[in-house]
C-alpha cells in the first residue's frame, strides 16, 4: 500500500499548515477567521503526570496531548484485521482515524533531572503542547532539567525545547544528548532537498527547535551511557539513528522505546504494519519485531511516546502478534 500525497498532506504529523517558515507558529489570517466564525477552544484536562520507581530511580510520565491522523498512514492496514486487533486489545476502533497520544518522560536520579523527549509544539494541534504544564504539575521548573535525551528529533519530540516565537531555548541549563546519525540526517541538505515539501516543513520545525542547543549538544552512538543506570539502545528505522533508553536500577528495569510503535491499537498485533513517516519502513518493522520479542521474553517493563498515557506496561505474546498489559499503579512513587 502506498500513501497518496493527499493522505500525507492531510495527515502527516510533520506538516500542518499552522507551522511553516522560520517563525514556526503563525496566527491564522484574520479574514479567514472572521469568515469561519468564532472557534471554541478545546477544554484542556488537568496536566497529566504519573510517577514510577525503577529501583532507586524515579521516572515521571508527562502527557503532552493527543492528535488524530488518517488510518491510511499505516502501511499494510486492513480494515478487517484492524477491527479484530482493536477488539482483542479492548480498544476503540475508528476506521477513519488513528488517535495518537504523545508522552514524554523525566528521570530523576541522584541530583540529575533528565528529560527523555519534550513533546510537541502547540501549533501542531490545539490538543498538544502541554509538556511544560505537565512538567510544572510534577513540581519541576524548566531550569531544573539538566539533560535532554532525544530518542529522535521529530517535531512531536522536541516541541518543548524552544519558544517558537522568540527562538530562545526553554530549557536553558540542559545539555542535549542525541544520535549523531539523526542530528546529521536532520541537517543534511541533500536529504532535505530530496524530500517532499510536507516533510521539509517537519525538518524546518525540528531544526528550529534544536538549533539553540547546538553548542550544548553531545552526539552519541546508541549504546552510550547517559548516567549510571541509563543506557541508550539502537532502534533504527523510524529515523536512521532512532534509539531507546534503558533504565536499570537494582533488580528492576524499564525500556523507554521512543517511537517503536506509533499506533498501539494495531501495531502490537501487526508489527509489520509500517507508519508513513518511518524513514526506513523495512528496518522499522524489523526493529519492532526484535524489540517486542525481547520485551516479551525478558519480561522487561516498557514505556513509549505513543502508548496510551502513561505508557508503562508489559509486552506479551498473543494469538495475533503481541499484546500490551498496562502496568499497575506504583504505590512506592
Amino acid at each position: 500500500m502506498t500513501v497518496s500525497r493527499r493522505i500525507f498532506t492531510r495527515g502527516a504529523i510533520l506538516a500542518p499548515a499552522a507551522l511553516a517558515g522560520p517563525a514556526l507558529l503563525r496566527v491564522g489570517d484574520a479574514g479567514e477567521a472572521a469568515a469561519a466564525g468564532p472557534v471554541e477552544a478545546p477544554q484542556a484536562q488537568t496536566p497529566q503526570v504519573q510517577r514510577r520507581r525503577v529501583g532507586e530511580i524515579e521516572v515521571i510520565a508527562l502527557m503532552d496531548g493527543a492528535l488524530q491522523r488518517p488510518t491510511g498512514m499505516l502501511l499494510g492496514y486492513d480494515e478487517t484485521a484492524a477491527s479484530a486487533a482493536a477488539t482483542l486489545a479492548h480498544r476503540r476502533h475508528d476506521p477513519a482515524a488513528l488517535t495518537l497520544g504523545i508522552n514524554g518522560y523525566v528521570i530523576r536520579t541522584g541530583d540529575r533531572v533528565i528529560a527523555v523527549d519534550t513533546g510537541s509544539p502547540a501549533g501542531l494541534a490545539p490538543t498538544l503542547g502541554r509538556w511544560h504544564a505537565a512538567l510544572a504539575a510534577a513540581g519541576l521548573a524548566a531550569d531544573r532539567v539538566d539533560t535532554v535525551v532525544l530518542t529522535h528529533p521529530h517535531p512531536d519530540h522536541v516541541g518543548g525545547m524552544t519558544d517558537p516565537r522568540s527562538g530562545m531555548a526553554r530549557l536553558a541549563r540542559a545539555q542535549v544528548i542525541a544520535s549523531a546519525v539523526d542530528w546529521a540526517f536532520t541537517f543534511d541538505a541533500a536529504v532535505y532537498a530530496a524530500s517532499p515539501r510536507e516533510v521539509q516543513v517537519g525538518f524546518d520545525i525540528s531544526r528550529a527547535m534544536i538549533a539553540p542547543y547546538d553548542a550544548a549538544k553531545t552526539l552519541i552512538a546508541p549504546g552510550a551511557e547517559v548516567a549510571p543506570g541509563l543506557t541508550t539502545v539502537a532502534m533504527p528505522g523510524h529515523t536512521p539513528g532512532h534509539m531507546g533508553l534503558r533504565v536499570d536500577s537494582g533488580r528492576e528495569s524499564l525500556l523507554i522505546w521512543g517511537d517503536l510503535l506509533i499506533a498501539p491499537a494495531y501495531q502490537f498485533a501487526h508489527p509489520d504494519w509500517a507508519f508513513a513517516l518511518d524513514a526506513d519502513k523495512a528496518a522499522a518493522a524489523a526493529t519492532r519485531a526484535r524489540v517486542l520479542d525481547m520485551a516479551a521474553a525478558d519480561r522487561i517493563m516498557v514505556a513509549g511516546m505513543h502508548l496510551d498515557f502513561p505508557g508503562f506496561g508489559h509486552v506479551e505474546r498473543a494469538r495475533q502478534g503481541y499484546g500490551f498489559v498496562a502496568a499497575p499503579w506504583d504505590y512506592r512513587a
